[in-house]
């Protein structure tokens, strides 16, 4: 999924003393919350990279279509959507939108924003060249190449609609439709957001909210006990087991379609024999059950169990230990020296393990070595602060966690991940049968061939051994019991909404 931002500590002590304590006043309870976050940025401008996530997450920034519970796509800022034929789309926005400085927004700067988006994002290339045409609140949309997903690519969060003639800094303090605006912005760090007076879509409830990073999940919980958080979006299974008897407290679950993915390096692990054991070697079942706790949903595929794109049950990347070990040694991959660990033509096999802290991927990422051992292959477990070892393949399996499914159509992410120069094509693979494929998936309108084609793709994939998939986190929430309507949403990305509020 997505850039994960470098990270900071926060000492408990500090954001203690930072913190102003919810329960204090009647006022404190009605209007202002505080929210605790694993994971921050250090730019709120939505164009770039995955910043986007957090300018929706916050409120701040609302895109033209939006992602619903099912993954159904749905007009948000637009009114209405016609497709012409196979490059051209008609959108109709809605009236009387105004941004939070209280400019109006008007086709010309939608389509300002998604030529500026398509300059500076490599994930929006498939509008560079379109042509616009712009009839009221009408705008014509005509690509380069036929383009069946559009509309799911509209709800990517890189297209928040912005005020881009404001004075404004962008990484700061862009100017959205959403229903808060930004007060104060400290990158990396904190976020305070007031109500957007000009929203469009009802009233915003509460005077002010302060989402803080916090990577110790310890501090979010003590802080929660102590009336100092009044929400935190990352729960572990420790913390669940602290909070779920409390009547003070609310526990928020949903699976999500962000998928725990390893990553192997095909410039440094060329035999695919070893690939494949490293991946049959891997016990996903009992990491869900027993070292997440059921926070963990098991998969062989990058689509979630229940979703329509899900390749029915298969033995492709299925736990066998036995079978592993077998793999290995027909190889060649032999132990001659006695040490547990094998060799191959008399050579040591040691690979690195990479992994930042990001939700369970440490705790996977120490299982896997496990692993490995028990087929007899060496590893180091190597821990960076972001994932910049995957694009400059520094690892031999690297780990990396993201959201599938983001725009509700799979195409989004196979394109990422398999397409040549794709964003998070990170372990090389490479592969001309792979190419054709993507390009009928993006040609194609007819739902019944577009699914078709997927559960290709994804054979093909799962028979590379480049990548193996290890499970989908569920997304937790927990929350004061007096603050409604902040749950997790399957996409990850809308949490502020305005029906967020505080109720006695």
């Amino acid at each position: 999924m997505k850039r994960l931002i470098k990270t900071i500590f926060i000492a408990a002590s500090l954001f203690i003393s930072a913190c102003t304590p919810t329960q204090k006043t009647d006022e404190a309870v009605n209007h202002t919350i505080r929210i605790g976050t694993e994971q921050f940025t250090a730019s709120l401008d939505s164009a770039l990279e995955w910043n986007g996530w957090f300018t929706v997450r916050y409120g701040i920034g609302e895109t033209l279509f939006k992602v619903e519970d099912d993954m159904q796509i749905k007009p948000w800022l637009v009114s209405n959507a016609e497709n012409i034929d196979t490059k051209t789309w008609k959108l109709t926005l809605r009236e009387n939108i105004k941004f939070s400085d209280g400019t109006t927004m008007d086709a010309k700067s939608v389509v300002d924003n998604l030529h500026h988006i398509a300059q500076e994002n490599a994930r929006a290339a498939f509008l560079q060249g379109a042509e616009y045409e712009i009839d009221g609140y009408t705008i014509t949309i005509k690509t380069i190449e036929p383009r069946s997903t559009l509309l799911s690519d509209l709800s990517d969060p890189m297209f928040a609609i912005l005020n881009l003639a404001s004075k404004e800094d962008k990484a700061t303090m862009p100017i959205g439709t959403g229903p808060y605006k930004v007060k104060t912005f400290t990158a990396d760090q904190e976020i305070v957001l007031e109500p957007n007076t000009n929203y469009w879509d009802g009233t915003p409830k509460l005077n002010e909210i302060t989402v803080t990073k916090m990577l110790e999940k310890e501090t979010a919980i003590l802080a929660l006990k102590n009336h100092e958080l009044d929400a935190y979006t990352e729960m572990n299974p420790e913390g669940i087991k602290q909070l779920q008897d409390s009547d003070e407290f609310d526990i928020h679950t949903i699976p999500s379609s962000r998928v725990y993915s390893l990553y192997m390096n095909t410039q440094t692990l060329t035999d695919i024999s070893l690939r494949k054991a490293i991946a049959k070697a891997i016990d996903k079942e009992a990491i869900a059950k027993y070292l997440l706790d059921g926070t963990m949903t098991a998969t062989d595929g990058p689509f979630t169990n229940d979703s329509e794109y899900a390749l029915p049950s298969s033995n492709v990347t299925s736990y066998n230990e036995a079978e592993a070990k077998q793999i290995l040694e027909s190889a060649g991959y032999v132990d001659t020296d006695g040490d547990g660990y094998v060799e191959k033509d008399g050579q040591n096999i040691s690979l690195t393990i990479a992994y930042y802290k990001r939700l369970s991927q440490e705790a996977i990422a120490t299982e896997l070595q496990s692993a490995l051992k028990k087929i007899g292959i060496q590893s180091e477990l190597q821990l960076h602060e972001g994932t910049k070892y995957l694009l400059n393949k520094e690892y031999d399996l690297g780990f990396y966690s993201m959201v599938t499914m983001p725009t509700g159509d799979p195409a989004y992410y196979l394109n990422a991940l398999l397409s040549e120069g794709g964003t998070v094509n990170y372990s090389g693979y490479d592969n001309h049968a792979m190419q054709v494929l993507l390009k009928q998936l993006n040609d194609s309108y007819d739902t019944k061939e577009r699914k078709e084609i997927v559960k290709q793709i994804e054979e093909m994939l799962l028979a590379s051994y480049s990548i193996t998939y290890i499970g989908f986190n569920n997304l937790i929430f927990a929350t004061r019991k007096e603050l409604k309507n902040f749950v997790p949403h399957v996409t990850d990305y809308y949490q502020i909404t305005v029906d967020l509020e505080l109720q006695s």
